[in-house]
């Protein structure tokens, strides 16, 4: 299975805020972090934002996405000299999914969704992609974002049949849009299994551990699945994707354990084994490792929310 859809196949939305925000020059806003995933689009106008992992200012013009995958504070503006003003005052102006904020001057509209999602679920994700993401101005990909956060705007609005499954389907296509953008651009993922999908040989090892989790995979037989010797392709994987084959396969065993502990009542020794585990008592120990939590203690308390 394509990697990328297996991961995004797991993440469920916990919570969804969606506003539309249009500011008027001068304005500012200062956001001491939010513990959401947050993607914006610049539909009109151009803002100045700044944060902490930024050496220098990031120009954003309309047409342009930026998404935080964590919670870090940041400050976005229209001019250096502009007052910003802190993000829960600014939140008090809300009129249902809108905000009217700023002064009579050149006008900037947004577009936001910010979500709560099952930390664990998101890990493979989080650890291949960068805090911040900037996406410059692509017409289609604009359009897309657009409509796509308009229509979770709609279903988190008037829940309807189905509603659950829509915003799921809808996050995940902002992810598809922005993990394919990331991907093409100049400066895109270097290491880990987003570069390594991009390796016609290392995809293959992956699509099979993806495929079939429980299988008993060597080192060896993942080789063969890659097409390549056994040494070739265990430093080739080491080097791209920063980990030994063997360590993203437990790694990718956890996150489907994961899934199964939120959304099913199977026993963990049933658990254990559809993750490729004979015994409870070895699959107890390195879901504590990986996790810092016990498969019953995760179960009973429910997952975390990754922002």
């Amino acid at each position: 299975m394509d990697p990328l859809s297996d991961i995004l196949a797991g993440l469920s939305v916990r919570r969804a805020i969606f506003t539309r925000l249009d500011a008027g020059a001068p304005w500012g806003f200062d956001s001491s972090g939010e513990p959401f995933l947050k993607f914006v689009l610049l539909v009109r106008g151009s803002a100045i934002l700044r944060t902490p992992d930024s050496p220098a200012p990031i120009a954003l013009h309309g047409g342009d996405v930026f998404i935080m995958l964590q919670d870090q504070p940041y400050r976005i503006y229209d001019h250096e000299g502009s007052i910003a003003t802190p993000c829960v005052d600014i939140e008090k102006l809300r009129i249902d999914d809108r905000i009217d904020v700023g002064g009579s001057g050149a006008r900037t509209s947004f577009i936001s969704g910010l979500f709560e999602i099952d930390a664990q679920a998101a890990r493979p994700l989080l650890k291949v992609l960068p805090p911040l993401l900037h996406l410059k101005l692509d017409q289609d990909r604009s359009l897309a974002f657009q409509s796509v956060l308009e229509l979770l705007a709609i279903e988190t609005q008037a829940p309807g049949l189905g509603s659950e499954a829509a915003i799921g389907r809808l996050f995940e296509l902002l992810f598809v849009h922005a993990i394919r953008a990331y991907s093409a651009q100049p400066g895109g993922p270097t290491q880990g299994w987003l570069a390594a999908n991009a390796d016609r040989q290392l995809v293959r090892a992956l699509e099979a551990m993806h495929g079939e989790p429980a299988h008993g995979w060597t080192v060896a037989s993942l080789a063969r699945s890659a097409g390549m010797s056994r040494s070739a392709f265990a430093a080739r994987f080491k080097a791209v994707v920063g980990q030994t084959p063997l360590d993203y396969l437990t790694q990718w065993r956890m996150v489907c354990a994961a899934r199964l502990l939120r959304h099913s009542s199977l026993a963990l020794e049933d658990v254990a084994r559809r993750v490729g585990y004979e015994s409870a008592a070895a699959f107890n120990r390195v879901f504590r490792r990986e996790t810092a939590s016990t498969p019953g203690a995760f179960r009973k308390n429910g997952p975390g929310l990754a922002g």
